[in-house]
């Protein structure tokens, strides 16, 4: 045990040591590594940013549930991307039709049904962005919405799209679908069989977890952006304008002196970008103002402000959509879980107003790569036993608005270039997510119970 916890130890230090030398690099001969503030395209549906992520990258499902014998078990693990894999077999056909289901009597035991695999969206996409995604072209139905992708294992050119909040459910046919690689894939070692069942959450069916459940921590390399680079990429991207900066108590603020304003805090890093310019909108690769945007446009263009940050988007995916406040939230997923905290490290928080205001939510904190740990296991309680915890601690039912895992980011004992990743349940309460440990711990819940 001594010699292992020294040889992760070691391996750690390294991996850090390395990570040092090879930024020192790019500070020394940034050419070689410059950010180009003009490599994000916005070519009709085709959005590309530098390090080559597509819109259809950023608005993929996940997660994977498998229906099995009467059983649904979500499909996660950090070695074996079955979203990708189920994404090229699709890419690799395209589709022929696609109609309304007509023939349906239940919604949740179609949804449940057996031997197939089930691709869930935290929020609603359209055809348009799965056109995106999978590499399609269908024409009919484009702005139609849809949070499921339901796949029969035994069908071989048949999947479908379901919507919970309407429960239509559409068919796509393709010539040939065929699965057997997948269905030998889905029997890897690495891949974790969590039981779970769906419960029904404002007009959406989440996961609750049946049981106690054993998830493994992560540790990854943390890359910091230059704050100076954002200056030009935000405030000042024809480089016609006067930009001040103030440092104010804990946090600096810039502005261009017109509708443009940046904070970054000095001690989380998180940075707040607000612009109440009227040309907001991308039409092609110019700005223009429209009066208002439809729901694919708005994901549309909350994706090309992503890009326009400069920030790498590796692991990062579309998460919700808070239509009463209008902004898109995007996470990084680790092992099919994303990484919730209040300061949006990793992540990325687009509120886009029709009036013309737009306000950025994000962190110069992401992450770079996996590093060697200590392999830590936690064990977490079944969904249902943390809810009557919640309702014992005194928080009414009404007020919590949802349930569920994700990874919360600390900052490793040893180096403060590296980050631990812990899985924790995460509460919705009155909209905002809190990890539920803080809740339980919080002895003030006035404003919340």
């Amino acid at each position: 045990m001594k010699l292992r916890n020294f040889l992760l130890h070691s391996g750690l230090i390294i991996t850090v040591i390395i990570s040092i030398l090879l930024t020192a690099i790019i500070w020394l001969n940034p050419a070689t590594f410059q950010h180009n503030s003009k490599a994000t395209t916005a070519t009709g549906d085709t959005l590309q940013n530098n390090d080559h992520k597509e819109i259809g990258d950023v608005f993929l499902p996940t997660q994977v549930v498998l229906s099995e014998s009467n059983n649904l078990y979500q499909l996660v693990s950090s070695h074996v991307d079955l979203v990708q894999s189920f994404r090229q077999q699709i890419t690799k056909q395209k589709v022929q039709q696609i109609s309304r289901h007509k023939n349906l009597t239940d919604y949740q035991s179609f949804l449940k049904q057996n031997n197939a695999i089930v691709l869930n969206y935290g929020s609603p996409v359209t055809i348009r962005l799965f056109n995106q995604a999978f590499k399609q072209k269908i024409t009919k139905y484009q702005n139609l919405k849809y949070n499921r992708i339901l796949i029969p294992l035994n069908s071989k050119g048949v999947i479908y799209l379901l919507n919970d909040s309407d429960k239509n459910v559409f068919q796509i046919t393709f010539k040939q679908l065929i699965w057997n690689k997948i269905k030998q894939q889905l029997k890897n070692k690495n891949i974790q069989q969590l039981p779970v069942e769906y419960e029904l959450e404002n007009s959406q069916y989440q996961l609750a977890y049946k049981q106690a459940i054993t998830l493994p921590s992560y540790s990854y390399l943390i890359n910091k952006v230059n704050a100076s680079s954002l200056v030009p990429e935000l405030l000042n991207s024809d480089g016609q304008s006067t930009i001040t900066t103030k440092v104010q108590k804990n946090q600096t603020v810039y502005s261009d002196g017109g509708d443009n304003r940046m904070v970054i805090s000095n001690k989380t890093g998180k940075v707040t970008f607000s612009s109440y310019s009227n040309l907001n909108y991308y039409t092609g690769t110019k700005r223009s103002h429209v009066e208002s945007l439809s729901y694919n446009d708005l994901l549309k263009q909350s994706f090309i402000r992503i890009n326009s940050i400069g920030n790498s988007l590796d692991d990062v995916r579309f998460d919700r959509f808070d239509s009463t406040s209008e902004t898109a939230t995007f996470h990084s997923f680790v092992a099919g879980f994303p990484i919730i905290n209040s300061n949006d490290y990793g992540g990325f928080r687009i509120q886009i107003l029709n009036a013309g205001g737009q306000q950025y939510n994000f962190s110069i904190y992401s992450l770079q790569v996996m590093v060697p740990s200590s392999g830590r296991q936690l064990t977490l309680p079944a969904t249902a036993q943390v809810y009557q915890s919640l309702i014992q601690a005194g928080y009414a039912p009404a007020k919590i608005k949802g349930i569920k895992i994700g990874y919360r980011w600390q900052t490793n004992h040893s180096s403060k270039l590296v980050a631990d990743l812990i899985p924790s349940y995460f509460v919705n309460i009155n909209g905002k997510w809190s990890s539920y440990s803080s809740l339980l711990e919080n002895t003030d819940t006035s404003n919340t119970r």
